[in-house]
């Protein structure tokens, strides 16, 4: 029978591809966003400043980016190396669309049940190397997680083929997957993916968000489903996604990762949904993944965390490095 080693929580912001001398451009971005999420509600950026003040100006200094840049280099090449130690045969990958190939609806959880993927040009270069790669997928996998989820209640959508990723520009003659794969492709699994199955969990957009319940509910399926699946494999089930962001609320993230530590599901299950907005919703993810390995006993390692800023009223991302290994 299959058996579950490995899990994984990434992130996989642009912000770690980019030299810490161009963090601020980012932070025009927030300044525009008229729905900034923080603390169950949304703020415009004049709202959020004067709520904040410019109390993380201190974390703008060159110095300070360039430290955290650093220490984000290093943890993302311990997860890779976690990764690699691990030995999986297949993988699931958990992530989400942000309208890049979703533009005209919105699946509330979707399995990719094709034979393979593309990444490459012209999507960046933290995402994806210079030429273009195929990596192949498992149909057959996915195929079988599909009718499982549906006898446990679960109307799931089955893609049978990646449309275009809109974001990318030109558009290239291959469809490039999401950035939430793409970056575990190139930075974790160094382009040389196993066969594997990507989930797609809209996370970001209601009213089709599944909500934390159902995410929980989503890991218990998925670990009894490869429990029972009759292939002698290894398989390593890897979320891709941030903490708080695009406001950083590094209280709200230690108390997440608390609770994703113990395995507290009830507490988990009861933070306010309008706290998993934005990509702070990406937070659903791993608690799939928590739940999936919840029956090796494995423990949590924290790699790092980092909050990384990009402005004096605190918006940018809280970059959580963490695995899962069973057999430690």
């Amino acid at each position: 029978m299959a058996k579950i080693v490995f899990g994984m929580a990434v992130p996989h912001s642009g912000m770690l591809g980019q030299a810490p001398e161009d963090w601020l451009i980012n932070g025009e971005r927030d300044r525009n966003n008229p729905e900034l999420w923080f603390r169950n509600r949304t703020w415009t950026y004049p709202e959020l400043e004067a709520h904040r003040g410019a109390a993380f100006e201190k974390f703008l200094t060159i110095e300070e980016r360039t430290a955290r840049a650093k220490r984000c280099r290093a943890a993302l090449d311990e997860m890779a190396l976690a990764y690699q130690r691990a030995n999986v045969d297949v993988a699931i990958i958990l992530g989400k669309d942000q309208k890049e190939i979703f533009t005209d609806h919105s699946p509330s959880i979707a399995i990719y049940s094709g034979a393979e993927v593309h990444n490459g040009p012209p999507q960046r270069s933290v995402y994806a190397p210079d030429h273009h790669v195929t990596h192949q997928c498992h149909p057959e996998l996915a195929t079988y997680l599909i009718k499982t989820f549906e006898r446990e209640g679960f109307d799931l959508t089955d893609l049978f083929a990646w449309p275009d990723n809109v974001w990318m520009k030109p558009l290239p003659d291959y469809p490039v997957a999401p950035h939430a794969y793409s970056f575990v492709y190139h930075q974790i699994m160094g382009d040389n993916p196993p066969p594997h199955v990507p989930v797609i969990m809209n996370c970001f957009y209601p009213p089709t968000q599944p909500s934390m319940s159902r995410c929980i509910e989503f890991g218990r399926v998925l670990r009894e489903a490869i429990k029972a699946w009759p292939a002698d494999v290894r398989v390593g089930i890897i979320a891709s996604g941030g903490l708080s962001h695009f406001v950083n609320d590094e209280e709200f993230d230690h108390q997440i990762m608390k609770m994703l530590a113990a395995y507290d599901y009830e507490g988990l299950a009861a933070v306010d949904d309008r706290s998993y907005q934005s990509g702070t919703s990406e937070i659903k993810l791993y608690v799939s993944v928590m739940k999936a390995l919840q029956e090796t006993r494995a423990q949590m390692t924290v790699v790092d965390y980092v909050p990384c800023w990009r402005t004096a009223a605190g918006t940018g991302e809280g970059m959580g490095f963490m695995y899962w290994n069973a057999e430690q």
